[in-house]
């Protein structure tokens, strides 16, 4: 008998021993029903960024229902219902319980929240604001048709639908402004205020504002201004990536490498107030331009912020340097880099084994669509400059060899024409930073790099402005 009360004693220690939040950290719930359901799985996922990652999925009960578990009690942010399609309804998690009632064929459209004050919120502001939007776009629509049939020129109704548009626009603002006001400290209202751009009226009417020709300026300057970059939580929903997508639509046209490099600048300056902010946003510039014509912005990003941002792991850090000294290498002027492949024969042949003035490096495949429309300007080049001193060295990203060998018959490839079976894991895909095809490269006779032409037209009036004399 006093063995097992010096045991319960003890679990009795242990518990009262144990701190207090130990027991408030109690697990949030989303619970649904989803009128018209079928046995389809729904999934339950965060959203970060333009990412979603899956936290849970089940299928609808007898009943149509559903309930999921918030894996994380102090995570705020923005979570997905979905059946995996195109049907999904975005809710915000901020420590609360979430039930909802909706249409399993429109999650989104139907939704209406029961138990949320958040949501609420969101939902009360989406079924406001969603109509407005579709009246802007409608407006827009007819402005952009006016100002096409009298061939850019402003005329009366194409002001009065400007101003319907801005009078929609003013009464979205009412609609956010009251929103805000009346729900601070909320989450959604967080949110809800970082999608709408600034309001350049309401700015105006500070005596002390900087002054800006017209709104275009204002907002190229103070575009972000409505979102919290220093706010780490903003990172659990797409409004930075969407705004940031934005921006450039905007702001970086017509496209230039100078034009993407100023907003690069102007966006990382902002991102730069909470530091993982800071990384994922130049994650999303560094993903945004590889594999891309903009070789030298991703080169930029790389060299300019990438050291001085201690967010993400060393592995990553050096795999993306290792692609900026790539990225460099291939750069006018330098040498190519070495590529040794064997031919249908099964005779090895080398790049630098070459002998011609000018040499194209050509990179297509067998399952290439835009290959086979560019074959044809392939051969009339060959048949064109062959005799002048021209050689194409082709290299097949195949790895069956029976497609590249029934490709090549088919396209009757009569130059160097090779191929490692290794597809997209051969080396030379990375030497080259190969990310689609057909993909080509003009050297000199030395194998230098004269350029990169983006398709058969701009190689056609490289090779017309040789001199082949």
């Amino acid at each position: 008998m006093e063995k097992n009360l010096q045991k319960i004693i003890t679990v009795i220690f242990l518990i009262l021993s144990i701190p207090l939040a130990v027991f408030s950290q109690s697990l949030y719930s989303v619970s649904g029903k989803l009128n018209g359901c079928t046995k389809k799985m729904i999934f339950f996922s965060r959203v970060i960024g333009k990412q979603t990652v899956k936290v849970d999925s089940m299928k609808p009960d007898a009943g149509c229902n559903v309930h999921f578990v918030f894996p994380d009690s102090n995570y705020k942010g923005v979570f997905r219902i979905s059946d995996g399609d195109s049907n999904y309804a975005n809710i915000i998690f901020n420590k609360e319980n979430i039930s909802f009632e909706t249409a399993a064929a429109n999650l989104s459209a139907k939704m209406k929240i029961i138990e949320s004050a958040e949501n609420k919120e969101y939902y009360e502001y989406l079924r406001k604001s969603v109509p407005i939007d579709d009246s802007i776009n409608l407006m827009t629509d007819i402005g952009q048709k006016l100002y096409d049939v009298n061939h850019s020129k402003v005329t009366p109704e194409l002001n009065k639908v400007a101003k319907k548009i801005s009078a929609l626009e003013q009464e979205k603002r009412k609609l956010n402004n009251s929103l805000v006001d009346s729900h601070l400290g909320y989450f959604a209202t967080k949110v809800i205020h970082a999608m709408l751009p600034p309001d350049y009226k309401e700015f105006q009417k500070n005596n002390e504002a900087s002054e800006y020709p017209n709104e275009n300026a204002f907002l190229r300057e103070h575009f972000f201004d409505n979102i919290d970059f220093a706010d780490s939580n903003m990172l659990h929903t797409s409004v930075i990536f969407d705004k940031i997508g934005q921006y450039f639509q905007y702001f970086a046209s017509p496209a230039s490498t100078d034009a993407y490099k100023k907003v690069v600048d102007f966006i990382l300056i902002r991102a730069a107030a909470n530091k993982d902010v800071e990384g994922f946003v130049m994650n999303t510039l560094m993903s945004t331009f590889d594999h891309t014509k903009w070789d030298d912005v991703f080169s930029y990003v790389v060299e300019k912020y990438l050291a001085s941002n201690t967010c993400g792991d060393d592995s990553k850090r050096k795999k993306l340097s290792e692609k900026d000294n790539i990225i460099k290498a291939l750069k006018q002027g330098n040498k190519a880099p070495s590529i040794l492949a064997a031919d249908l024969n099964g005779k090895e042949i080398s790049l630098d084994s070459v002998k011609a003035k000018y040499t194209l490096i050509m990179f297509w495949a067998s399952w290439c669509e835009f290959c086979d429309k560019a074959m044809p300007d392939v051969r009339s080049i060959y048949s064109t400059y062959k005799s002048k001193g021209l050689e194409i060295y082709a290299v097949s990203l195949d790895s069956i060899k029976q497609n590249w060998e029934e490709a090549s018959r088919h396209y009757v490839i009569q130059w160097i024409n090779t191929c490692n079976l290794m597809g997209f894991e051969s080396p030379v895909i990375k030497d080259y930073n190969i990310w689609q095809t057909p993909t080509f490269y003009l050297l000199d006779a030395n194998k230098k790099i004269i350029s990169r032409p983006a398709n058969t037209n701009r190689l056609k009036n490289e090779l017309g402005k040789i001199n082949w004399e």
